[in-house]
C-alpha cells in the first residue's frame, strides 16, 4: 500500500467558487490526518482566466520550493468558458507537469453528467446552466453543495464522462474539445488518497 508521507503537500487552486467548494467537499470525505495534506485555494483576480491561474499556480509552487517545504502534487480545476489563452494555460500545465481538473464548457456540463449522458457542445455557462436547472431545480452555483447533492449519482457521471471523452476527436487539443471532462480524474485522485495509510 502507498504511503503519503508526513510532509506531503497537494495544492489545488481552484478558478473560482463552484470549483472550490466541490473539491473541499471531496477534501472533507478524506481521514483528517489526510485532510491536512490538501490546500484547497481559490484564485481571485479581475482577469480570472486559466493562463493566469497556471502562473499563479507556478508563483506558489516557487514560494514554497524557496520555503524548503515545495507541493508533491498540483491541480488546477477551471473550465472553458471560451477564454482564449485556453491553449497557453494547457501549454503551461504540461510544462510544469501539473494536474487539472477541467470541464468543457463549465462545470454545470459536469454536473449535468450525474443525470444523463449529455453529449451536447454547450455555446456557454449560461447555456448549460439553464439545461442543469431542467435537471435540477435547486441548483445554485454557490448556495448548493453540489458534490453532496450529487454524491449518490457520482458514479453515472463519471461513467458518462469517459464515454463522452471517448466520442471526441484525440487529434484535436483538449482546449478545443466540446464537450471534455477531466474532473474525474480529480475524483479519482481523492480516490486514491483514501486508500493511502499513514
Amino acid at each position: 500500500m502507498m504511503r503519503l508521507r508526513l510532509n506531503e503537500r497537494i495544492l489545488i487552486l481552484c478558478e473560482g467558487t463552484t470549483e472550490y467548494l466541490y473539491a473541499r467537499s471531496l477534501q472533507m470525505e478524506l481521514p483528517r490526518s489526510l485532510q491536512r495534506a490538501v490546500s484547497i485555494e481559490i484564485f481571485f483576480q479581475s482577469q480570472n482566466d486559466p493562463k493566469s491561474l497556471v502562473s499563479e499556480a507556478r508563483r506558489r509552487e516557487r514560494a514554497a520550493q524557496s520555503e524548503r517545504n515545495p507541493y508533491d502534487t498540483i491541480w488546477v480545476f477551471f473550465d472553458n468558458d471560451r477564454w482564449p489563452q485556453l491553449s497557453q494555460a494547457f501549454e503551461l500545465i504540461e510544462r510544469y507537469g501539473y494536474r487539472a481538473a477541467y470541464s468543457s464548457m463549465c462545470i454545470e456540463h459536469w454536473f449535468i453528467l450525474h443525470f444523463e449522458q449529455c453529449g451536447r457542445a454547450f455555446a456557454n455557462g449560461e447555456e448549460a446552466i439553464r439545461y442543469l436547472r431542467n435537471l435540477w431545480p435547486a441548483y445554485h452555483k454557490t448556495k448548493v453543495n453540489a458534490y453532496h447533492e450529487l454524491r449518490e449519482r457520482l458514479n453515472t457521471a463519471l461513467n458518462n464522462a469517459v464515454r463522452i471523452n471517448q466520442n471526441q476527436d484525440d487529434t484535436l487539443p483538449i482546449h478545443r474539445r466540446n464537450p471534455y471532462f477531466t474532473v474525474q480524474e480529480l475524483v479519482d485522485f481523492f480516490e486514491q488518497l483514501k486508500l493511502k495509510d499513514i
